[in-house]
């Protein structure tokens, strides 16, 4: 189970996700739907860590993933995957930190 527990996230003061909660439980298939620039990847990344929320928590059965330190998320990322439409990169990130960013995580 993966669910969001009242998370918000904004950039550069733009309120992407406000008080957002959802749950995904293990071994069903889900969809995010929404209009473009609503915040479905953004809450994705979120769910995965790729951004970090700025309230609210994340939580991966009965972990907090939001309070876990980096060693432990790492353990926990090695069991989540995520495939991007079309392949897409992180546009806030170079080619070379796109290309390691496996190794990273």
């Amino acid at each position: 189970m993966i669910k969001a527990d009242h998370i918000s996230k904004s950039f550069d003061g733009r309120v992407v996700l406000d008080d957002v909660s959802v749950e995904f439980d293990t071994g069903t298939t889900n969809l995010v739907i929404g209009k473009s620039g609503s915040g479905k990847t953004v809450l994705l990344k979120c769910l995965v860590g790729l951004h970090e929320v700025d309230s609210g928590s994340i939580w991966y059965d009965d972990i907090d993933f939001t309070a876990l330190g980096f060693k432990e998320r790492k353990a926990i990322r090695r069991d989540i995957g995520m495939l991007f439409q079309g392949g897409a990169l992180l546009d806030s990130s170079t080619v070379e930190e796109n290309v390691k960013l496996p190794l990273d995580l």
